[in-house]
């Protein structure tokens, strides 16, 4: 994440107002999100859906055949049977159409004829065209055992080896990756905005995608502002282009002013609760 320097000089010839590294950084971040959202380009995690029915196989194409063709992302994880559904535990895909009546394994069911009316279709199109990336991205990404309070003083420094030792021991990272970290850093503040940082290096040096997150509720000193969560990106360059809708995660919680909540929070479940809640509203 950047941008030239440069640009900072530009926009002096055409705006009055003084604009922080901050504030470009949150521009650059906000700006790409919503080209992203708008040109539909990046990331999506398209949905997952399990069929259940127990028609012919030639019926069974055919519906396939119907769903893909009214809903080309739509992506037909497997077809079972309703003897094969009901011994399932629970359902990984993002819900379930079915030609039968069942029960439903905490995810939404579709009742359709073998021959869909308009009506069940929308009712599809309806859970098709739910966003799901920005919550299976922070299902993906953030978990618990990156997660910690940090409630006593600390440099960013201290904050970052400590950070980064443990994430080379884990194998997300090398070594270099905590001196990178830091000279990232030096070069400007990866302060985003209303308490919110985001260190990370000045490549793509991880093995492997991760968020480390941390809640300092006391806030922590970062350059000339406090921070109170802190997301320690290690991105790699395999998962760069699907990593990128992150950052929407990020541009999500300062559009709903969250970060309050989210500092509040004292442990990873309170505080996917809330993020969740952040994510899933759009």
């Amino acid at each position: 994440m950047g941008y030239d320097p440069g640009g900072r000089l530009q926009l002096g010839k055409y705006t009055p107002y003084a604009i922080s590294e901050n504030e470009i950084g949150f521009l650059v971040l906000h700006i790409g999100v919503g080209l992203e959202r708008h040109y539909n380009i990046g990331y999506q995690r398209q949905p997952r859906v399990l069929l259940v029915c127990d028609t012919s196989n030639a019926m069974v194409r055919m519906i396939e055949a119907t769903l893909q063709r009214k809903y080309p992302q739509l992506e037909i994880a497997a077809t079972l049977s309703q003897r094969e559904y009901e011994l399932l535990e629970a359902v990984a895909e993002d819900f379930v159409i079915s030609t039968v009546r069942i029960g439903e394994k905490d995810k939404p069911v579709v009742t359709i004829a073998p021959f869909p009316t308009d009506y069940q279709l929308d009712q599809i199109g309806k859970l098709v065209l739910v966003d799901r990336t920005r919550p299976w991205m922070l299902d993906k990404y953030f978990d618990e055992a990156h997660f910690r309070v940090i409630d006593t003083p600390i440099d960013r420094q201290t904050l970052f080896a400590e950070l980064c030792q443990q994430l080379q021991e884990e194998g997300f990272v090398d070594a270099g990756f905590y001196d990178s970290v830091v000279e990232r850093e030096a070069i400007v503040s990866t302060m985003l905005g209303d308490g919110i940082a985001l260190p990370h290096a000045l490549g793509l040096l991880a093995k492997k995608t991760v968020v480390y997150t941390v809640i300092a509720p006391n806030g922590m000193v970062w350059g000339d502002e406090t921070a109170h969560i802190i997301f320690l990106l290690a991105i790699s360059k395999s998962e760069y282009e699907e990593a990128m809708a992150i950052y929407d995660i990020f541009v999500t919680f300062l559009r709903e002013r969250a970060m309050a909540r989210l500092a509040a929070t004292g442990s990873f479940d309170e505080f996917k609760t809330v993020a969740m809640e952040c994510v899933s509203r759009f």
